[in-house]
């Protein structure tokens, strides 16, 4: 087997692919309106007339039945109401959905899911005293109590030494 045989595309819009090979990136193809084919590598460019040429190019007769279907970009981050969420792929609660809050930016990490998650920083007010979570269940906030969210750590630290202070006060 060679490395041309292991040449699989990745689809990045109606016309054009990135093309991989043993797991990288080395080139794309575009197709134009003739249904012809250009493909650029970093050293070279050819044209095809057609897929069957580029079939036999890259010697794969299922290069374009079988395409690698990853997105081709994969955020970094992901947001809820503007609040970030450490977590690869969250499911924002949407208005309509049984656990939605518009006080506060929920989500999911399973599809269809009823475990709902906060996006952002809080203060959550535990018999002891106040303490600060990431991203904490929802459950968890109504049921002892919270502030928030916040957009940072620092600013969740900052309010939560507050409140810590005042309930010893008070």
């Amino acid at each position: 087997m060679t490395d041309l045989e292991l040449t699989k595309l990745q689809q990045i819009s109606d016309v054009a692919w990135l093309v991989n090979r043993g797991g990288e990136r080395v080139g794309i193809l575009n197709q134009n309106v003739q249904d012809n084919f250009i493909y650029i590598s970093g050293s070279d460019t050819v044209n095809f007339h057609g897929e069957a040429e580029v079939r036999d190019y890259f010697g794969n007769t299922t290069l374009f039945e079988e395409v690698i279907d990853q997105p081709v970009v994969n955020p970094d981050k992901y947001y809820v109401k503007g609040f970030e969420i450490d977590y690869a792929e969250p499911y924002a609660v949407q208005e309509g959905d049984s656990g939605y809050d518009p006080a506060l930016p929920l989500y999911t990490k399973l599809e269809g899911s009823e475990v709902y998650y906060a996006a952002g920083y809080y203060c959550i007010h535990f018999g002891k005293g106040w303490k600060h979570a990431q991203a904490p269940k929802a459950s968890t906030l109504y049921r002892y109590g919270f502030e928030g969210p916040f957009h940072t750590a620092l600013e969740a630290k900052q309010r939560m030494k507050y409140l810590n202070r005042n309930d010893q006060r008070g």
